[in-house]
């Protein structure tokens, strides 16, 4: 937590950070003076609220701190009309079902894509409840053992050519210098 802090001694202002509430001891980064400041924890406040969904968090600005700052231009919204509230509610009915419709065609095309790769694999997914679980974990150690033997096989390969141009080069300074 950030609180200004005014000096008692030089009378400026500097920022002083504090984990905990209780009392803390800063010195001035002008003055050098020592100060012991209290940090009591904020009372809680009753208040009774209404629906309201805050779109950004804000904080009042001090008046000797407006002087540098930009200010932004307010817009204000206007309220939807009911008839308005309305027609995006159907909107919105609607686009979620389309969103269902898509979801049960996407599973539909993915279990004819299973059904017809090969027969092991629907019989498979047929006779065990959780199939297509066991399905995706052996092809994706499947896929985790070809890395580890693609990288392996791209390592060898390295090696090989460093030897070899190792052995090129050595050959090549022998042949240079016997001329």
């Amino acid at each position: 937590m950030r609180y200004t802090v005014k000096c008692n001694e030089c009378g400026r202002d500097f920022v002083a950070e504090a984990e905990n509430y209780g009392t803390m001891k800063y010195r001035c980064p002008y003055c050098g003076n020592v100060l012991t400041c209290r940090f009591d924890p904020p009372k809680p406040s009753r208040t009774r609220a209404r629906a309201v969904v805050p779109l950004v968090d804000v904080t009042p600005v001090q008046a000797k701190k407006m002087e540098n700052m930009p200010v932004a231009k307010t817009h204000v919204i206007s309220m939807p009309t009911k008839e308005k509230l309305a027609e995006m509610r159907t909107k919105l009915n609607g686009a979620s079902q389309h969103v269902l419709q898509a979801s049960l065609h996407a599973g539909v095309t993915l279990k004819n894509a299973t059904v017809t790769t090969s027969s092991w694999l629907r019989r498979f997914q047929e006779k065990y409840a959780d199939g297509d679980l066991w399905i995706f974990f052996g092809f994706s150690l499947l896929f985790i053992l070809s890395v580890f033997i693609g990288l392996f096989i791209c390592a060898e390969v390295v090696k090989l050519v460093a030897e070899g141009h190792s052995w090129l080069f050595k050959n090549y300074i022998e042949i240079k210098n016997s001329l």
